[in-house]
């Protein structure tokens, strides 16, 4: 099989698990590609330009991402239309997204070669402005969030849903979170955990100046508008892991991407057992199941 690797090196014993990872690729009778900006690190193997995904990753069978939840979203990016399964290791915190141990990539690696696995279609959200303005990105895995620019001060962020207005949310900000998404940022300002094959997504108030306000689960199929009203003359609008500065009045429409990412998944790390081990649910001396 051809197998890419992606990786944001943080230090040595980064790089020291990344060329372990490639060795076991290698021993197994696989090719391996390394991505563009490690390739000094590894001049030994071919590599590729995520950037000109046209010239390289169609011939990838996976895609490894190693890192934490930020590297395989980016991973996740890279592989975009074309159906390129992402395989998470976890060497950052949580994991939710990057959630095979670095101690078990070896067993990981029998289950791809063995089919023991099964693919997860990711939906995402499609982004864009009116007016027209150049996104770092025009989906979401995870998540989308506008924001002041003066993070101290309370702003109004409108929602419309289908052309219906649903909220002028009084809050610090506004979360629109894919299930994919749902067990992070959204998560932790209350918002509820989604199974990853829901087709619906939920907007979550940060810090919201209305008691009575809660979190909404919307259909995926559904259009979502936000206008932002705010002090100053700008706003946040972060799409993942990335950040861009826009001026006021913009829109940002929402709406299904016609492309899903795929996620690899083991039978025996499954979305709830994931839940208990990254939540700790059920970390009770009492259960002993």
């Amino acid at each position: 099989m051809n197998i890419a690797i992606y990786s944001r090196l943080a230090n040595e014993d980064d790089r020291n698990f990344l060329l372990e990872v490639a060795g076991l690729l290698l021993r197994h009778g696989h090719r391996v590609w390394i991505e563009q900006n490690l390739a000094p690190l590894f001049p030994d193997f071919p590599s590729f330009d995520p950037r000109k995904a046209n010239e390289a990753i169609p011939v990838l069978d996976f895609l490894i991402s190693i890192g934490g939840d930020g590297t395989f979203l980016q991973a996740a990016r890279y592989a975009g239309n074309h159906g390129i399964p992402v395989v998470g290791i976890n060497t950052g915190r949580v994991g939710f997204l990057a959630h095979i141990l670095p101690s078990r990539v070896e067993e990981a690696l029998r289950s791809l070669e063995t089919g023991h696995f099964k693919i997860e279609e990711r939906s995402l959200l499609h982004v864009e402005t009116y007016p027209a303005i150049s996104l770092p990105t025009t989906f979401a895995l995870n998540d989308l969030t506008i924001h002041s620019l003066n993070e101290i001060s309370m702003s109004a962020i409108t929602v419309w849903i289908d052309g219906q207005k649903v909220n002028t949310y009084w809050a610090d900000g506004l979360i629109v979170a894919t299930p994919t998404g749902s067990t992070a940022y959204s998560l932790s300002c209350g918002g509820p955990i989604l199974l990853p094959s829901s087709r619906v997504n939920v907007l979550t108030p940060i810090a919201s100046h209305g008691l009575t306000v809660r979190p909404l689960v919307v259909p995926a199929e559904q259009q979502i508008r936000l206008s932002f009203e705010g002090r100053g003359m700008s706003f946040i609008l972060t799409i993942d892991s990335h950040r861009v500065e826009l001026p006021q009045p913009t829109l940002i429409h929402l709406s299904p991407e016609n492309f899903t990412v795929s996620m690899v998944r083991f039978h025996e790390m499954d979305f709830f057992t994931v839940l208990r081990e990254k939540l700790m649910w059920g970390a009770d001396r009492r259960n002993r199941s």
